[in-house]
């Protein structure tokens, strides 16, 4: 008989060879330790019996374990960025800021997470800072926040005028065929997907013109390390210019990027029965690198972001694969 307090399971046949403590992190978002943990103790059975180590589960097999009011640990799921963005460089009348990856520059349409604006009192208080351009949610790296509104436009002139150049770096599937090359498209909204946007070689009615310069850093098999110069300032202007020359970012699935995935690079991989591939990268592989511009003393500035740790790691994991092949 099966108790209030007990949960059941039944092992499909997707899951069939699944270890044990696979099954039930799937099955109950459990934490895998507090699951070992309960394995251990004694609490989980198998078919009525007891397993005190985890074990291959077959089709039919019925699992059972305590039950909702057990000590079964969710997952803690992922939290937007609460942190302050890391200050990289400071005058008084700009502030260069390393944003993370998941914090939106502006409040996002709910107005639930208010990112680097919500921030901006925090960062500097009562230094009226001013968002002056923008990264997208999941593009980490150098954002220039003006102090004060004659600041503020004094950057914003610089940036329409061109005088402000930007270094980005991405990780693209596929590989160019030039080692450096420039993207002209005109980019407009996608009346299919509103806030999307597509890339036209001809003008168009709400079409504006971007330009692009590409260089390649680093050749894989599959893949290539790009750094990226715009010239102008559109919206998802590097997304969408690589997307149309066949080169989505990786990671970038708005834009016909797909996840890195480990089993891809290596030829040995083996995937446990049952778990899902987590990806290497779990957000677009956009990094804003450096940046550089004139302060409104006159004075050149010349910023640098050092590649994110999920990034780097991305990369190393590219080059040892690409050495073993």
């Amino acid at each position: 008989m099966v108790g209030p307090s007990q949960q059941v399971f039944v092992v499909e046949r997707p899951l069939a060879g699944v270890s044990l403590t696979d099954f039930l992190e799937q099955s109950c978002g459990g934490d895998r330790l507090a699951v070992r943990r309960l394995v251990a103790a004694g609490d989980v059975c198998v078919n009525g019996v007891v397993c005190l180590s985890s074990r291959r589960l077959r089709t039919g097999d019925v699992v059972m374990m305590p039950g909702a009011k057990a000590a079964v640990t969710p997952r803690a799921r992922p939290t937007r960025v609460a942190d302050l963005p890391e200050v990289l460089f400071e005058s008084a009348t700009l502030l260069v800021v390393d944003k993370p990856a998941g914090l939106p520059t502006v409040p996002d349409r709910s107005g639930e997470d208010r990112g680097v604006h919500g921030l901006l009192e925090r960062l500097r208080p009562g230094a009226d800072l001013r968002i002056v351009h923008r990264l997208d949610r999941d593009t980490s790296g150098c954002l220039l926040l003006g102090k004060g509104i004659e600041a503020a436009r004094h950057f914003d002139e610089r940036f329409r005028e061109g005088g402000i150049a930007k270094t980005y770096v991405a990780v693209v599937h596929g590989s160019p065929a030039a080692d450096a090359f420039t993207i002209d498209a005109f980019l407009g909204p996608d009346p299919r997907r509103p806030g999307k946007v597509v890339a036209s070689v001809t003008a168009a009615r709400g079409f504006r013109d971007a330009r692009t310069e590409v260089v390649v850093r680093e050749r894989f098999e599959r893949h290539a390390l790009l750094g990226l110069h715009p010239r102008t300032g559109r919206g998802h202007q590097l997304r969408v210019h690589l997307a149309h020359e066949g080169l989505p970012i990786v990671g970038d699935r708005d834009y016909g990027g797909e996840p890195l995935l480990l089993s891809q690079l290596k030829d040995d991989y083996k995937l446990r029965p049952g778990v899902q591939e987590k990806p290497l990268v779990e957000r677009t592989f956009l990094h804003a690198e450096r940046i550089v511009c004139d302060d409104v003393d006159g004075s050149r500035v010349d910023v640098r972001a050092p590649l994110p740790r999920d990034l780097a790691k991305a990369i190393e994991r590219l080059g040892n694969n690409e050495r073993r092949r």
